[in-house]
């Protein structure tokens, strides 16, 4: 089988993925978010400055993350054109993303009480994100 995968709409799903991340772990769940990960303690401006030094790897990481993760649903919609972009994505997130998230969760050390929330906050953002990227990938 020929892959000839759209590189452009991979990029742009790349950007939309990335962005994604940030809108829903920013403005939509990040008070929640930083609840999970750092309980009710209130940084100071010095703390939230040494926090940010060493984001922009974290940030790479994940936007390379996203690009691997699109690169395989665009082979996997042309693999198999008699499923939806958005069938391939959910049956990607449902084998593969959340119980690959529900391990590491469990595993992880994270505090009992809020492993739930981790797991719906993140597993929902990439349902959601791979729902839209199938079906942007299967149109364009």
């Amino acid at each position: 089988m020929d892959m000839n995968l759209n590189w452009l709409a991979i990029g742009v799903c790349t950007l939309l993925m990335f962005m994604g991340g940030a809108v829903w772990h920013g403005p939509i769940f990040g008070k929640l978010w930083m609840k999970i990960h750092h309980g009710d303690k209130k940084f100071t401006e010095e703390e939230n400055e040494k926090l940010m030094q060493g984001m922009w790897k974290l940030m790479l990481t994940e936007f390379i993350a996203s690009f691997l993760m699109i690169i395989g649903l665009a082979c996997i919609i042309q693999a198999i054109p008699e499923y939806s972009g958005i069938r391939n994505a959910l049956m990607i997130w449902v084998a593969f993303v959340l119980p690959t998230l529900a391990s590491s969760v469990l595993w992880g050390g994270d505090k009992r009480e809020w492993m739930f929330a981790k797991v719906a906050v993140t597993g929902s953002y990439r349902l959601l994100m791979l729902l839209l990227v199938g079906y942007i990938l299967s149109v364009w």
